[in-house]
């Protein structure tokens, strides 16, 4: 729940990009990396240079995302194991299990997929279709994204409902 190069942490000889985005609510991303890198950076890097800083506000919101992750690490254990239950519950519908909180269920092609997107959105659920050029062609996909506002018995009821929805499908 914190990364890949999370065992890495500290490591003089290690650079590691940490986005801002889907775990933390925020836009962005760090930079984090030996004290010579970060010189470098600022002294010769133009698109670092010459890119638009991030607001006070975002920078603000950065920083309690991360005191928060901090001071309450039950929230990436519960996460995770919400993520697990989801994965065990979704395999039976063509979910693929990543390890991650994004799950997704690869379709194929692009219309039957936004199709069965707009079912599960009317059905209540906010499941994304996500097709070419996000994604490579032939692979269209729905992205079932879950973050701590989901409970067990809603996503078994997003497996029910995809369920029904798929062995609908002609």
């Amino acid at each position: 729940g914190r990364g890949l190069a999370a065992d890495l942490e500290g490591a003089e000889n290690v650079i590691t990009l940490r986005t801002c985005g889907k775990a933390l609510g925020c836009e962005g991303a760090l930079l984090c990396g030996p004290r010579t890198m970060r010189d470098f950076l600022v002294n010769r890097g133009r698109a670092f240079i010459f890119s638009t800083a991030p607001s006070p506000l975002m920078a603000s919101a950065v920083r309690e995302s991360l005191r928060i992750l901090a001071d309450e690490p039950d929230r990436r254990e519960r996460l995770s194991a919400l993520t697990a239950f989801a994965e065990r519950t979704l395999a039976p519908c063509g979910v693929t299990p990543t390890g991650s909180q994004i799950l997704p269920l690869i379709i194929g092609a692009d219309a039957p997929t936004m199709r069965l997107a707009a079912a599960l959105q009317a059905a209540g659920f906010d499941i994304r279709g996500i097709r070419p050029p996000t994604v490579p062609p032939g692979t269209a996909r729905l992205r079932v994204s879950l973050t701590l506002n989901v409970s067990e018995a809603e996503i078994a009821a997003l497996a029910e409902t995809l369920s029904e929805l798929r062995a609908r499908e002609p």
